[in-house]
């Protein structure tokens, strides 16, 4: 009861402040709905001068909502808008997300120095007119442009910035971006778990972030529920990589480019499922989007996987066509890594054709080259294919020998790895000893705005007293910090030996409010049971363990917490993730089969809304 007043004396302490920010909300709110362009708009075949005709501000939200489906058009718009600024100068605003914007398309044509160059500017541009909050999407892009590059830890580094400055200034937006991009930074490390957690969290910030009142750049959901897809491939889970592509196949954020590449990985993933007939579906399907891609570059990825595919169906000759179509586009944009592994699939080709030789020929040419570019993962691969055809031709000689070779690579691989873990921990540590600057006040705010401003200020310091003048028991979680890990071990342990079941639940608590943390443990505490446990995993998730629960017994506990969570939930529902523990399993794989039910939930929500 006490607690329950406690929280209704914050909740009137707040509705002063939420009473003066009605007006403005209500602005942004209205703003940010109408910012996203309409579907039948960016489907137009009139695309550009439908667009022309809007004010600066549309023509920018409709070049962010096509700059990665249809890059062409995108470039069309920024560079009328660039000419337009140099006659009559745009605000400061728009001018700065215009430069933004170019930034990423960009990198959409291969122009990575250049948008290097702008990013850099951009980020300059951004800190003298006092509009910091644009800064991490500047930083991202360089990121991106580092990646590209193959400037790794650079890139990691940018990435790690860009999303310290999002977090800093809830830059909801930047956020989705940044962990998008380090989720895959983490796969191509091998760290499937904390890439699927970025992705969670990206998916899960992602309505918040559509509804940012100033908008700068977002990425479309597509390649949020791709990647989670690529993930899930990656660790062998082919079924959940399907569902997700087929997810990202269905939104409305899927067309152009984006859609051709969508389809081509349901047809990869067909090809792990061996399903033939899925696998030709697809096949004939990316037939129609062969004309939306704008890009030499992307024409030269599509048809280096077009190139499997049609090896996988039969299709050899026009497997053949598309591999040297990729390889001559990738010399000719210096590419050598993506030749390389071009150069595998023909080599593959030339096997299915039975011209051995040339197919040797081939793969001994790019041992060489991989030896020389150190990607000793693809020197393991090649060796495997070189060993597996000598050992079906019973030359078991041949084969050992490049057995060995192989077995070095993955020794020289696994060190590259080691080292590429290091530099990420590096590029962490690199972004968190940066100094913290203070947000600073837009140079355009008014004085009505500045008045309310400090209104809220001298409110909120009222409401920190107010909310400081009750001691609370925070300490504990930062105690137990270093037991925590030991006791979630034990926990499993026991459930193991003693064969009995144990249910896991992770709590995303991201929509109750920081300060209401404190309220809300105890009385979590009080709806379970004295053997049940309850851990922070993180500042906005909680771990309960319920030893002795079967996933229905666990189902009903979700419930009860539900209820004792709706009255502090700010916005949204709490999402509850439930993992059953088994024998094999490591807290790491309880903990991402609870992260997959909780995205497994939003999906469903999603779908539900889309009804």
């Amino acid at each position: 009861m006490t607690m329950t007043l406690a929280k209704k004396n914050i909740n009137y302490n707040f509705s002063l402040i939420v009473a003066l920010l009605m007006g403005l909300t209500l602005y942004f709110v209205t703003s940010s709905v109408f910012a996203q362009a309409s579907q039948r708009l960016l489907l137009s075949d009139n695309i550009i001068v439908q667009t022309q005709l809007l004010s600066t501000r549309e023509q920018l939200d409709v070049i962010n909502n096509i700059n990665s489906q249809r890059s062409a058009e995108a470039k069309v718009l920024i560079d009328s808008l660039v000419q337009q600024h140099t006659q009559q100068p745009l605000t400061n605003i728009d001018a700065l997300r215009l430069s933004l914007l170019h930034c990423f398309n960009l990198l959409e044509f291969g122009e990575f120095n250049q948008a290097i160059i702008l990013a850099k500017q951009g980020e300059i541009n951004a800190r003298q007119y006092k509009y910091d909050t644009a800064r991490p999407y500047f930083i991202q892009c360089q990121a991106e442009a580092q990646q590209n590059l193959g400037n790794v830890l650079q890139e990691q580094i940018l990435t790690e910035e860009s999303l310290r400055l999002a977090n800093l200034y809830s830059e909801k937006q930047a956020i989705v971006n940044n962990l998008y991009n380090r989720s895959r930074q983490n796969t191509s490390l091998e760290n499937y778990n904390a890439a699927i957690e970025d992705l969670r969290l990206a998916l899960a910030s992602y309505e918040e972030a559509q509804n940012q009142p100033q908008h700068w750049y977002l990425l479309p959901i597509s390649f949020i529920q791709s990647e989670i897809s690529n993930v899930f491939l990656s660790q062998g889970d082919y079924q959940e990589a399907l569902n997700f592509s087929e997810e990202a196949y269905k939104d409305m954020s899927s067309f152009g480019k984006i859609k051709s590449t969508v389809i081509i990985n349901l047809a990869l993933i067909n090809i792990t499922l061996k399903d033939k007939p899925k696998v030709l579906y697809y096949l004939d399907k990316i037939k129609n989007f062969n004309t939306e891609i704008d890009s030499e570059r992307d024409l030269a990825y599509q048809y280096g996987l077009l190139a499997m595919i049609n090896l996988y169906v039969g299709n050899y000759d026009i497997a053949e066509q598309k591999a040297l179509s990729s390889i001559n586009i990738f010399t000719k944009y210096q590419e050598p890594i993506y030749v390389m592994r071009i150069k595998r699939t023909l080599a593959k080709v030339y096997f299915a054709q039975h011209k051995d030789n040339q197919a040797l020929s081939l793969l001994n040419d790019i041992i060489e080259q991989a030896t020389e570019l150190k990607q000793f993962s693809d020197l393991e691969e090649f060796n495997q294919i070189i060993s597996q055809y000598y050992a079906e031709k019973n030359q078991f000689e041949s084969a050992y020998q490049f057995q060995v070779q192989r077995f070095d690579a993955a020794k020289q691989a696994a060190e590259k790895l080691n080292n590429a873990h290091f530099m990420q921990y590096k590029a962490k540590i690199t972004a968190q000893s940066e100094p913290i600057d203070p947000p600073q006040k837009s140079s355009n705010i008014n004085q009505s705005l500045i008045l309310t401003a400090l209104i809220i200020l001298i409110m909120s310091i009222g409401l920190v007293i107010f909310i400081t003048r009750n001691p609370r028991n925070t300490n504990n979680v930062k105690n137990n910090i270093e037991n925590q890990q030991l006791n979630i071990n034990n926990m499993l342990d026991n459930a193991k030996h003693g064969h009995y079941q144990l249910s896991m639940l992770l709590i995303d608590m991201s929509h109750i409010l920081t300060t209401d943390m404190p309220f809300i443990t105890p009385r979590l505490k009080n709806t379970l049971r004295e053997q049940d446990q309850l851990f922070h995993h993180s500042p906005n998730e909680l771990i309960i363990l319920l030893p002795h629960t079967s996933p229905i017994g666990a189902a009903r506990v979700v419930s009860q917490i539900e209820h004792v969570l709706e009255e502090w939930q700010t916005e949204g529902k709490v999402n509850i993730g439930v993992a059953s523990l088994h024998q094999l399993d490591s807290f790491d794989a309880l903990l991402k089969k609870a992260v997959l039910n909780q995205l497994n939930k939003i999906k469903s929500q999603e779908h539900n809304q889309k009804l």
